[in-house]
């Protein structure tokens, strides 16, 4: 999590990240670079292994975050004993051809705007780390909150430090990182997002799922869709 980055006075805008500022997904990036780099066989046997659940996914049965964590969990899986210069390129990589690609148009220029006006931008996601820190970087934003890696040395472990940044760990990580400053808005695409959304003078619920939608308009949120 980047922190020093942040002015004492200026005030802060908050965005999610897929689904929010894209529609692309990081662990499509990381399954192309398994595929091309000789672990297509165990992305593949995972991938097998996650398909019972996968199609209950589909049908809106079971506990859809759940199976989320879990996807993201087994890629990140896949990606251990790489060190970490080669996570920050594979970042880039999705960056430059996954997210960026896919981004909406209409809230990265709502990005550029707040830039404009001299106010920070924080990206807040669920996102690993690494990945999300090379999304910071295209955009310009002054920090990246995402979920960490666990590391020996410069190698990753495979398995994360934390808890997923979603729901209310990602409100109280902003909370902490905001230390008194001001949000002036927040953006969001999926229920989850709604205590990071309340924290805000303005929040927007982004092309929001059906839960999100609903509490937008029970609260008066601004809806973009």
């Amino acid at each position: 999590m980047e922190e020093t980055r942040l002015a004492n006075n200026a005030a802060c805008v908050a965005f999610d990240v897929e689904g929010t500022l894209t529609e692309g997904m990081a662990w499509e990036g990381v399954r192309d670079y398994l595929i091309e780099n000789g672990a297509e066989a165990r992305y593949k046997a995972f991938q097998k292994r996650m398909t019972p659940r996968y199609l209950l996914y589909r049908l809106n049965l079971g506990n859809r975050q759940a199976f989320r964590n879990d996807w993201i969990t087994g890629i990140l899986a896949l990606l251990d004993g790489k060190d970490l210069a080669e996570l920050q390129g594979l970042g880039q990589r999705i960056v430059s051809e996954v997210l960026w690609p896919r981004r909406r148009e209409d809230i990265v220029l709502e990005l550029a705007r707040h830039q404009d006006a001299g106010r920070q931008i924080i990206l807040v996601s669920g996102q690993f780390q690494p990945f999300l820190d090379a999304f910071v970087e295209h955009v310009g934003a002054d920090a990246g909150i995402g979920t960490p890696g666990s590391w020996r040395g410069s190698q990753f472990s495979g398995n994360l430090a934390a808890p997923f940044t979603i729901g209310e760990r990602k409100a109280e990580l902003l909370q902490h990182l905001l230390d008194g400053r001001r949000l002036i808005a927040a953006y969001g695409d999926t229920s989850p997002d709604a205590p990071m959304l309340a924290m805000s003078d303005q929040p927007t619920a982004v092309y929001p799922d059906s839960q999100l939608l609903r509490t937008a308009q029970e609260r008066g949120w601004r809806v973009v869709k």
